[in-house]
């Protein structure tokens, strides 16, 4: 009974707990969890579009604003700056950071995000945004094109307000026809007219200068009267200083070389954890990790060949109970790891997730849709790191089968011997 605790309690340690641990070390492990739950498009889908992160987004979005009938369009544009691709380089990055430190190829956990390729690609990508709505506005054309006062102030009104808007980072909703003028026109009375727009009450003295230094850039469309096109020329200068003003707003939080660390973050943002702290509980954990993989392991694997050589040892010299207790132990023990191993695959991810996704303890600059996420994440990861327990608890199952039937051919055989060796008591049994 006491050998037989021993082997159950090494097969429960080696069989469960450095199954879990080993797989901590596992990059794989983390992809699958990644992967099975959608984390790279709900990132784009759900976090990024939280309202908690929407003036961090903003500045990912140049400094424009976003309303909720567009929001599939911003989704768009964060996927231009943030690719899917970035995203998955980025994760396995940190991946790959996390499992070397557990294998003390690293000296010190960090997690953290390059953002010099996103933050080269959002004026490109923003300015792309604001063509394709410029394509899309409705412009009234009007009957018949003309050159009077009234015309030239009624479109220096008209477009006053778009420029107005782009300016303070807001999208346009109409623009007035550039047609309502004739051609000859419209090279004529171009500098009057757009004095007059630069004058209209609705235009801020910053969008009036930097579009008074655009003006000989902006006659040649404006004399072409491709309203859209024209709006886009405008659109261009109002729109990149807000871009640069937002991508030095990223950057001052970044370190050098526009690096995002991600733990200086969760503890900056964190009421009951410090950068201190969680270096703390990382060389806890990797300690754990490497004495359950090091020596626990090779404590536990003898706990169960001696065990079982030794329990082998006490029924010597019948060899049907030298196989079949050892059998009945590895048999039984191998069952209990695997319906172990099934209750906590089952039930412990479930409760790690409620334990993260309800904790109070957030800041409300924590976008819930992150906290959302990270809950599945977690859940999804430790089904995975309590899982692969199976092969192994068969097996051992299979070595107990295969000695308990052993025990009773063994039992046959050394019967007959000792019938057929004379002196081995044989005859006396008879008796």
């Amino acid at each position: 009974l006491v050998l037989g605790m021993v082997v159950f309690a090494g097969l429960l340690y080696f069989l469960l707990l450095v199954n879990f641990t080993q797989r901590l070390e596992d990059p794989e492990v983390y992809s699958i969890a990644i992967n099975d739950t959608d984390a790279y498009n709900r990132v784009y889908d759900e976090v990024l579009v939280d309202d908690a992160l929407e003036e961090p987004v903003g500045d990912l979005l140049g400094g424009v604003e976003v309303d909720d009938e567009v929001r599939e369009d911003a989704v768009e544009v964060l996927r231009d700056v943030m690719p899917p691709a970035y995203l998955r380089e980025q994760t396995e990055a940190n991946i790959e950071r996390f499992t070397g430190f557990l294998v003390e190829d690293l000296r010190r956990l960090d997690f953290y995000v390059e953002l010099e390729e996103p933050l080269e690609r959002i004026e490109p990508a923003v300015l792309d945004r604001v063509y394709r709505i410029i394509d899309d506005l409705e412009i009234a054309e009007p009957v018949s094109p003309g050159c009077s006062i009234v015309s030239l102030q009624r479109l220096a009104s008209e477009a006053a307000l778009p420029w107005s808007r782009l300016s303070d980072g807001r999208l346009p909703e109409t623009a007035p026809s550039l047609e309502i003028l004739t051609r000859e026109c419209r090279r004529a009375e171009f500098d009057a007219w757009f004095d007059r727009v630069l004058d209209d009450p609705v235009m801020n003295s910053e969008a009036a200068r930097i579009l008074a230094g655009e003006k000989e850039n902006l006659r040649p469309s404006f004399v072409e009267g491709d309203t859209k096109e024209f709006l886009k020329e405008v659109a261009t200068p109002l729109i990149t200083p807000l871009i640069d003003d937002a991508i030095r707003d990223i950057r001052r939080d970044l370190q050098r070389g526009d690096r995002l660390d991600l733990l200086d973050k969760l503890a900056e943002n964190s009421d009951d954890l410090s950068r201190r702290d969680i270096d703390r509980q990382a060389e806890s954990l990797r300690n754990t990790v490497r004495q359950a993989n090091g020596p626990g392991r090779i404590v536990s694997l003898a706990m169960i060949v001696v065990g079982v050589l030794l329990m082998a040892a006490v029924h010597f010299p019948k060899p049907g109970d030298m196989l079949r207790w050892p059998g009945i132990t590895l048999l039984m023990g191998g069952g209990v790891c695997l319906a172990v191993g099934f209750v906590v695959n089952s039930a412990i991810p479930g409760e790690i997730k409620d334990a993260i996704v309800y904790s109070a303890s957030y800041s409300p600059e924590i976008p819930t849709a992150a906290i959302s996420l990270a809950g599945d994440l977690v859940e999804s990861f430790a089904r995975q790191s309590t899982a692969g327990f199976i092969p192994a608890a068969v097996a051992v199952m299979v070595v107990g089968g295969l000695l308990l039937a052993g025990s009773f051919v063994a039992s046959i055989l050394w019967a007959i011997l000792r019938r057929l060796i004379p002196g081995s008591g044989g005859g006396n049994d008879r008796r």
